[in-house]
């Protein structure tokens, strides 16, 4: 339980630490709404993001910003993956090197789903439950990210997206 002053009542929170929160709490309600594998490409990645930063927000850490060579690379990494139904990390400091991205340190995080199982909300909460995600998702030196979300057929299921989170910082 929060401490509370005589009256019981919660002490005062920052302002800015308000908005962030409330912000934070709002996308994550609209990314949870819909699925990763609805609208756009564009539309599915934002939601990732979204969700992330809820998620960080949740844990008491800054949110991550898009990085638009992080994004080419993972948008890239995620169609190839969907052209050559192999769902790997291979590469990874190849295809970061290749597209520009700085670092100095990088991680990535890779999911894939239909339906309900591609939502953002899902994504995330598969990627906090696995160690591994969660320490790429939760690193308080990870400043950028860019995701790719693309769908297509993978692994033998129509309309499958394939994501790619790539992140990089300190």
């Amino acid at each position: 339980m929060a401490p509370s002053d005589a009256f019981g009542r919660l002490p005062r929170m920052p302002i800015k630490k308000q908005l962030l929160i409330v912000f934070s709490s709002l996308l994550f309600v609209l990314s949870a709404t819909g699925t990763a594998g609805a609208g756009t490409q564009a539309q599915r990645e934002a939601s990732l993001v979204a969700a992330v930063n809820a998620a960080r927000a949740a844990h008491g850490l800054k949110p991550v910003s898009v990085d638009l060579s992080l994004r080419r690379a993972a948008r890239s990494h995620s169609s190839r993956m969907i052209q050559t139904d192999v769902f790997t990390h291979a590469g990874l400091g190849s295809r970061m090197a290749s597209s520009g991205a700085r670092g100095p340190f990088f991680g990535e995080n890779l999911a894939w789903g239909v339906g309900r199982s591609a939502s953002a909300r899902t994504i995330v909460r598969r990627w906090l439950a696995s160690p591994m995600h969660r320490a790429n998702l939760l690193r308080p030196g990870f400043r950028r990210v860019g995701i790719g979300a693309p769908t297509g057929t993978f692994a033998g299921y129509r309309g499958a997206t394939v994501v790619t989170a790539n992140f990089a910082g300190r």
